[in-house]
Formats: structure tokens, sequence, C-alpha cells
């Protein structure tokens, strides 16, 4: 099983709610990668080129078990449910 990560995902175009997004995850690249899958699916960002482009990933928390000293601790409550499409 991967690590649960916690990252702020932050794209260079948008303005507002859409300018970042925290996305749980096992690496930056998977991160980014579904941060623009929900930009595209929801047809968000295409007025100027580079608004969807990638402005930087920052690790935010680590699950409990794994986090380094300096790395706050990641806890996903059992009460809480994923929805899926």
């Amino acid at each position: 099983m991967k690590t649960a990560l916690l990252f702020k995902v932050t794209v260079k175009g948008l303005a507002g709610k859409y300018k970042s997004a925290y996305v749980i995850s096992d690496s930056p690249d998977d991160a980014y990668r579904t941060y623009r899958s929900y930009l595209d699916k929801e047809d968000l960002g295409f007025k100027h080129v580079g608004d969807r482009e990638l402005e930087k990933v920052e690790l935010i928390a680590k699950f409990y078990r794994e986090a380094e000293i300096n790395t706050p601790m990641l806890f996903i409550s059992d009460s809480v449910t994923t929805p899926h499409d």
C-alpha cells in the first residue's frame, strides 16, 4: 500500500477557488494529474493558454505512520467517505 500524502496543487492562470486545490495522493505528479483531470472534466481553464499549467505542488502532510519529524501528520477519519462519480 502506498503512503497517503496531502498536497496543495497550484496552477498558474486560474483564480479564486480554482487557483489551488488540496489532493490526497501518493506522489506530486499524481496529485497534479488528479486536479488537472478535474479541470478538464469541468471544462475549466481554457480561456488563456497556461491557465491550467502547473505552478507548484507542495507537500502539506504525510499519513501519520510515515511522517518525518518536521512533516505534519495526516489523519483520515473512519467516518469520512469518498464520493466517486
